[in-house]
C-alpha cells in the first residue's frame, strides 16, 4: 500500500492493512503461476470422494444452539496453545457467526480463554474491559472498531463474552485481545500519562515531551492520512519511531512493584486512575504506538512488521495471561506457512513482487504443531465490501474460478462441513491436499469483473491449514451505526 493510497483509504473511514497484505506489493511470491486462468490441478473426482466420506455436516451455521457438529475440533485442535481461525472475506455475517460458534466451542469444551482478532490494540482494550468487567456499552465499544469488527455478528459475539463471564472469577473469564497495529487510539496516550504520573511522576516530564512529539494529528483516522501523506519520507518519520521507542523504554524502566494493579494480568478497574492501568497495559499501549509507527513505513512493509506484531502480541498476551488462544484473522494471516501469494490487483497495481511471511507462519515456527490453523472458505453469496470505491455496497460473488481450491472444496456433496485435512487419503488426493494451493481472498476494493484476481496462493494447503471450514452460500455483514468517539 503507498502512503497516498493509505490517505484515501481512510479518507473513507478504514485501511487496506486491514485485510491482508499490509504492504505495497502486488504479490508475496513463491514462485508459483499468477494466472488465475490456469487449469485445475488433477484429481478434482478423487477429492470429492474423499470429502464425501471424510466431512463431517454443519447443520446450523449461526452462533447459538448446540455445538456437537463441531466435535472434530477437539482432536484436531489438541493441546494447542493457540488457534488461528481464517475467513476469506470481510464483510460476511455468515462467516462472523461461524467463526462465533467455532470461538464458543473452543472456550466452552476446550478451555481457551482469549479470543484475538484482527483489530487494534486500543480498541481491544476497550471490548475487553466491556467483556471482563461490564465497564461501557456493547454497541458502544463495538461500534468504535474498525469496519471488520462493526457489526451486529460481532455485537453478538461479544455479549456472549460477557454472558459467559457472568458470576466467574476473574482468573476463569474469557478476554478479548485486539491483536494488531492498524490504529492508534487516544487512549493509548492517555493511561500511559496516568500510569507513568501514578509510579514514576519523578519521569512524567520525560515522558510528556516523548508523547507530545507523537500526539495526535485529530482523530485516529485523521492521524493516519497524516502519517501516510506520500512526502511523509521514513526519513522523516525516523524521530517519531524514536519518540515511541523512548517511551516504551521509559515504561519498561519503571518499577511494576509499585503500580497499583500491577502484575500479568489487566486490573479490573474501569475508568482511569490510580487502580485502572497496570504496568503490564502500559507496557502493551506503548509496544502498540511502537508498532503502529514503525508498520506505516515503506522499510515496515519490506520487513513484515505489522505481521510481527501480530505475532509478538499474541505471544506477550498469551505469556501473560497463561491461556490458550483463539486467533481470527483472514485466512492469509492464519496460515501456518512460511511464505504467500497475494493478489489485489486493483490496489496494488504494478510488477513489484516481495515474498513475505504471515503471523500464522511466525506462530507455526514458534508453536509447531501447537499452532493449529482453520481456513473458511465459501462457495458463492454475498459480501459487503467496496469500502475502498467510496463506501461499501453488497455484492454478489460468484462461484470461484476454476483454478481455486474453493472450487473443488465445493464439489463435496455437503454444502457446509468441517473437514480435518489429515485424514488418509488416496495418492492423488493426498499430493492435492499436500501441493500449493490458490484460495479466494476478497479485498476492500473489490470490482467484480477481476474476481478471479483476488486470491493467495500457498506452498502446501495441509501445511498451511490443519482442516477446512466450508460454506456453501453467505450472507452480507449488517453494521451497527459508527460510534461517534
Amino acid at each position: 500500500m503507498t502512503r497516498e493510497t493509505a490517505g484515501r483509504s481512510h479518507a473513507h473511514g478504514l485501511s487496506r492493512r486491514a485485510l491482508i497484505t499490509g504492504g505495497t506489493a502486488a504479490a508475496l511470491s513463491l514462485g508459483l503461476p499468477r494466472a488465475a486462468g490456469a487449469t485445475a490441478p488433477a484429481g478434482g473426482d478423487a477429492l470429492a470422494a474423499w470429502l464425501d466420506r471424510h466431512a463431517l455436516p454443519l447443520p446450523r451455521l449461526d452462533a447459538a444452539g448446540p455445538l456437537d457438529d463441531l466435535r472434530a475440533l477437539r482432536p484436531l485442535i489438541g493441546d494447542a496453545r493457540i488457534a488461528g481461525i481464517g475467513e476469506p472475506v470481510h464483510g460476511s455475517h455468515t462467516v462472523t457467526t461461524l467463526k462465533h460458534r467455532v470461538a464458543r466451542f473452543l472456550v466452552e469444551r476446550l478451555g481457551f480463554r482469549t479470543i484475538a482478532w484482527e483489530e487494534s490494540w486500543a480498541t481491544g482494550v476497550a471490548i475487553d474491559r466491556y467483556v471482563t468487567t461490564g465497564s461501557g456499552d456493547a454497541a458502544s465499544v463495538v461500534g468504535d472498531a474498525m469496519f471488520m469488527l462493526r457489526s451486529h455478528g460481532i455485537l453478538e459475539l461479544v455479549a456472549w463474552m460477557r454472558e459467559f463471564n457472568e458470576g466467574r472469577p476473574p482468573h476463569d473469564r474469557v478476554r478479548f485481545l485486539g491483536a494488531d497495529v492498524l490504529e492508534l487510539r487516544q487512549r493509548l496516550y492517555d493511561e500511559i500519562r496516568v500510569y507513568v504520573r501514578d509510579v514514576a511522576p519523578d519521569r512524567y516530564a520525560e515522558l510528556d515531551g516523548h508523547l507530545t512529539e507523537i500526539a495526535m494529528r485529530g482523530g485516529h483516522r485523521d492521524h493516519l492520512i497524516w502519517y501516510n501523506d506520500p512526502d511523509f519520507t521514513d526519513e522523516l518519520k525516523r524521530p517519531y519511531i524514536d519518540h515511541a521507542r523512548a517511551v516504551l523504554d521509559l515504561v519498561r524502566r519503571t518499577d511494576p512493584g509499585r503500580a497499583a494493579g500491577s502484575g500479568p494480568g489487566r486490573s479490573a478497574g474501569s475508568g482511569l486512575g490510580r487502580a485502572a492501568v497496570s504496568w503490564g497495559d502500559a507496557v502493551q499501549h506503548a509496544v502498540a504506538l511502537v508498532g503502529w509507527y514503525e508498520s506505516y513505513t515503506t522499510a515496515g512493509d519490506r520487513r513484515d512488521t505489522r505481521e510481527r506484531y501480530i505475532a509478538r502480541f499474541i505471544e506477550s498476551w498469551r505469556r501473560r495471561t497463561g491461556h490458550r488462544i483463539v486467533y481470527s484473522a483472514a485466512n492469509a494471516h492464519t496460515a501456518g506457512v512460511e511464505e504467500q501469494v497475494v493478489s489485489f490487483p486493483d490496489e496494488y497495481p504494478g510488477p513489484d513482487v516481495t515474498r513475505r511471511r504471515m503471523a500464522g507462519g511466525i506462530l507455526r515456527r514458534v508453536h509447531g504443531r501447537r499452532y493449529r490453523s482453520v481456513a473458511t472458505v465459501f462457495d458463492h453469496g454475498d459480501v459487503l465490501t467496496g469500502w475502498e470505491r467510496g463506501g461499501p455496497k453488497v455484492y454478489a460473488m460468484p462461484s470461484p474460478h476454476e483454478s481455486f481450491i474453493d472450487r473443488d472444496l465445493g464439489s463435496a456433496a455437503l454444502p457446509d462441513y468441517l473437514v480435518d485435512l489429515r485424514h488418509g487419503a488416496p495418492p492423488p488426493v493426498r499430493r492435492r491436499l499436500d501441493g500449493p494451493a490458490k484460495l479466494r481472498t476478497v479485498s476492500a476494493a473489490y470490482f467484480p469483473e477481476n474476481d478471479a484476481e483476488y486470491y493467495h496462493v500457498v506452498g502446501s494447503l495441509s501445511g498451511a491449514f490443519d482442516a477446512i471450514l466450508h460454506i456453501d452460500r453467505i450472507a452480507p455483514t449488517r453494521l451497527l451505526p459508527a460510534s461517534e468517539s
